[in-house]
């Protein structure tokens, strides 16, 4: 199976964005000792049109349900057209039914998602139509959460990878995630393009999301089998909660990335925020090699 050639929507089509100015001010201070600098995707590496994977609202997007299904020839085939609050809620579900004290923050697979919706419209598919599924979750995830490479990630992640700084990855993600960061690398491989493999976490992968501690778990183990200590790597994130509570709670050192009004997220209203001081706020990406004394 040849996933990349079934995640191409993701990239196709897309409308260069720029980062919408916050008002957020940087606070940039030197970090001696890290090893490891581990990143966030969706608002941190790419600017994200709803601040996140799969975060987009259900109210209004029902002609992108249509559009995707005409597109990829399954409109047909459907006793009813679905929406995207048919979507939402079967999402809803799925979580809800996981939720215990090991797994706070469930995840689903959207492609399982998408598979049983379509099967409530009378779709009966088999496995060799899996590509079509995966087709549809990552066309509908183009158009009503556009993607761009944040300004800098390319160059930030190509002067890590010649630091020999290992770098990583915490997100929350889906099966079209990773060639986003493939990307920025110049449509290399994360390996090839300097990210260690054991060190890259993908919610999808773990049905686990952030804030949730499973994903971070699994890092910390990954820092360990490499001789890397908790507080000598960096967590590189936009949200406060899902990113910087939950990398300080690991034990993590940790960078706010506020350089997106999109998907900046302070979640002040949150307990668990109002005290947090994340050791270095970034406004644009490539703050952080003077903060890690790197070139």
């Amino acid at each position: 199976m040849v996933i990349g050639s079934w995640v191409d929507e993701i990239l196709q089509h897309r409308a260069e964005m720029q980062p919408l100015n916050t008002t957020v001010d940087p606070k940039l201070e030197r970090l001696s000792g890290i090893k490891a600098v581990v990143f966030d995707i969706y608002g941190t590496l790419v600017i994200s049109g709803c601040g996140d994977v799969g975060s987009a609202d259900a109210v209004g997007r029902g002609s992108f349900v249509r559009q995707t299904l005409e597109e990829i020839g399954l409109l047909g085939k459907l006793a009813s057209v679905p929406d995207a609050e048919s979507l939402q809620r079967n999402i809803q579900q799925l979580n809800q039914d996981r939720v215990n004290p090991r797994c706070p923050k469930p995840e689903v697979d959207i492609v399982e998602v998408w598979r049983q919706v379509l099967a409530e419209v009378g779709w009966v598919g088999c496995p060799e139509e899996i590509e079509l599924v995966v087709r549809l979750a990552t066309r509908y995830e183009a158009l009503v959460n556009p993607t761009w490479p944040m300004p800098g990630a390319s160059e930030l992640l190509q002067q890590l990878k010649k630091s020999g700084c290992s770098m990583g990855i915490v997100s929350n993600a889906q099966i079209f995630t990773p060639c986003l960061i493939n990307n920025l690398l110049g449509d290399r491989g994360l390996e090839e393009g300097g990210f260690s493999l054991n060190l890259c976490v993908f919610s999808n992968r773990y049905r686990q999301a952030k804030p949730g501690p499973r994903l971070f778990e699994v890092i910390l183990r990954g820092l360990l089998n490499r001789g890397i200590l908790p507080n000598e790597a960096l967590y590189v994130g936009n949200d406060m909660l899902n990113d910087i509570w939950a990398a300080s709670a690991a034990g993590l050192r940790t960078a706010w990335f506020a350089g997106d009004q999109r998907s900046c997220r302070p979640r002040l209203e949150d307990s668990r925020c109002q005290s947090l001081s994340p050791d270095v706020v970034l406004t644009n990406l490539m703050q952080l090699p003077e903060c890690l004394m790197i070139s």
